[in-house]
């Protein structure tokens, strides 16, 4: 004898009952972890039954936990929008619909081809730094360690993605696969680019997108054996939205969601959605291919896509405390905007005019230049706009490439932080190189492309070279040390070093066409040096002597450094050879 079958009405309100007695059980777990009591507790039995050790960082992962309560409650709130209102089951469908058809325009296996070119000149390119096999900054930590350490900056998505990629919670160094991953994640951005901006797949413009993974700054994110993939998965996420930027609704959609994986992978890529926005905002107008009120409703949906992601990530996502490398996450006050802007603004440019040689700064003019020379050729726009909107619409990109740093009170110029700045040369190439009849621009382009490739191989070459050098100056002072205090122990005897160990031979020939060069080899900095000395020769256990103002004896003085030590503190100065 058959079950009576139950109508569909009835399916629907059981699935609806115990999707929200599921919600209603969520949203009370999440806000039991928004009680700093509840959240120790958690920690500890993490300690005790998961990972068996203290955690590193405690801090950050009672700030962390409070994060991940929001989170949660924020996306079952969402989830029970789409799935148990009918405005939202209907939203979704139309967002689905619309997702459809503007993927359903792409000829995806037209695709496949420029994405292997690409993909092999990133590899090719960066052959030498992954033969280099260099612990960079951060990686020193994690391979000897094991540790995460992103959800102090709020990069939950690295947290959570590292443990599947490394296949345990305790990361391990398997280089240079994730350099891979972070190549192949360039490279389909490159592509999307190209589409995005170019209005299709050529090789022309293919080409000019070169700069989105070669620039000497998106370098120092390639260096890194742990962040490579999180960071080129920030620069595709801001690109990606746009392949929906015909459909309102599934441009909003993805544009919100692309922005919030950007911000919880590495924020410092915030401005290549705004850049992009901005790009083709500015092309659909010079070039008259949409009316104003067209142009005005796209811009406004690119805004607040953005702003609503920015400030969602703020209130649910952002760890509280997230500060280092002398910056601030704190945001300029409304009185304080415009010249804080300013100032930003100014110390960009002047950091890429300090970090840039001759030739790069000549061929990223002369890229620009073209830009605005091809967009008033091109322009549909009568009288004085057609001159003066295009190059005030070039300063605005700039300063787009750089995101929501620019309104912080100290926003970071690390090398990786300025990685808008090669998007911007791979957009401008791709726009500029799109265009019919233009055989010498391509060239012009081609040339700087040419130098970023010969830099990257060149750097990479550099870094084993630091390698080398750095490895040389560690284990002579540790040879020396060991004579010196062969019955040491790590909590009686810490060690305060002075000076640097200075930058190899290839490094410095470099730098004297190319300063960037040391700012992204981190060879020489005391962090590394000291990590270097604690974790892979085991001198020490506890947090290194600050230095003070002891006057310490001088016991052993040679030709590469200088030590110093009364029995119980160990001052060493490095020497310039």
């Amino acid at each position: 004898m058959e079950a009576p079958k139950v109508p569909a009405a009835g399916r629907k309100r059981f699935a609806a009952l115990w999707v929200g007695l599921l919600s209603l059980a969520g949203i009370g777990c999440s806000l039991l972890v928004l009680y700093l009591p509840v959240r120790r507790w958690i920690i500890r039995l993490a300690e005790e039954y998961l990972i068996h050790r203290k955690v590193n960082f405690y801090d950050d992962w009672i700030n962390t936990l409070a994060a991940w309560g929001r989170s949660a409650i924020a996306l079952i709130l969402a989830v029970d929008f789409f799935v148990l209102t009918q405005k939202g089951r209907t939203l979704f469908r139309e967002i689905r619909g619309e997702m459809r058809d503007c993927l359903g325009e792409i000829d995806r296996r037209a695709l496949v081809k420029p994405f292997l070119l690409i993909a092999g000149v990133y590899l090719l390119a960066l052959t030498s730094l992954i033969r280099a096999d260099y612990l960079y900054a951060d990686d020193v930590g994690r391979a000897f360690r094991g540790y995460h350490g992103w959800n102090g900056w709020s990069r939950h998505l690295p947290e959570f993605v590292s443990t599947l990629l490394h296949a345990d919670n305790n990361l391990a160094d398997i280089s240079p696969l994730p350099q891979i991953l972070a190549v192949l994640l360039c490279a389909g951005g490159g592509v999307l680019l190209t589409l995005v901006l170019g209005g299709g797949i050529a090789w022309a413009p293919l080409l000019a997108a070169l700069p989105l993974g070669l620039s000497p700054y998106f370098l120092e994110c390639l260096s890194y054996k742990f962040d490579a993939p999180y960071m080129a998965l920030a620069v595709l996420a801001g690109i990606v939205p746009f392949l929906f930027v015909k459909a309102k609704r599934a441009f909003v959609f993805a544009s919100v969601a692309g922005l919030l994986i950007m911000c919880v992978s590495y924020q410092a890529a915030s401005g290549v959605y705004a850049l992009i926005a901005a790009i083709l905002l500015f092309n659909d107008w010079n070039r008259g291919r949409k009316t104003n009120r067209e142009l005005v409703s796209f811009a406004l949906r690119a805004a607040l896509s953005y702003a609503a992601a920015l400030i969602l990530f703020r209130l649910i996502f952002m760890v509280a405390g997230t500060t280092g490398h002398g910056t601030s996450t704190a945001a300029l006050t409304p009185a304080r905007l415009i010249p804080g802007v300013l100032r930003n603004l100014a110390r960009y440019a002047s950091t890429i005019n300090q970090d840039f040689g001759l030739a790069w700064k000549a061929g990223s003019v002369l890229v620009c230049l073209l830009f605005v020379v091809n967009a008033i050729q091109q322009s549909a726009r009568r009288g004085v706009l057609r001159f003066v909107v295009p190059p005030l619409a070039l300063v605005l990109f700039f300063a787009l490439s750089y995101g929501a740093y620019l309104a912080l009170e100290s926003p970071l110029y690390a090398p990786r932080s300025l990685l808008g700045f090669g998007v911007l040369l791979a957009a401008a190439g791709v726009c500029l190189v799109s265009s019919p009849g233009k055989k010498a621009a391509f060239l012009c382009v081609m040339a700087l492309n040419w130098c970023f490739f010969v830099f990257a191989l060149s750097y990479g070459n550099a870094l084993a070279d630091q390698k080398r050098y750095n490895d040389f100056r560690v284990q002579r002072l540790l040879s020396d040390l060991s004579i010196l205090f062969p019955y040491r122990t790590a909590s009686s005897m810490a060690v305060h070093l002075e000076n640097t160990t200075g930058f190899g031979p290839f490094t410095e020939n470099i730098a004297r066409h190319y300063p960037v060069i040391k700012r992204i080899i981190p060879g020489s900095r005391h962090y590394h040096t000291y990590r270097y000395l604690n974790d892979y020769f085991h001198w020490r256990e506890g947090e290194p002597w600050d230095g003070g103002s002891l006057d310490l004896p001088v016991v052993l003085d040679t030709y590469y450094h200088t030590i110093k030590s009364d029995g119980t503190h160990i001052s060493v100065v490095f020497k310039d050879p």
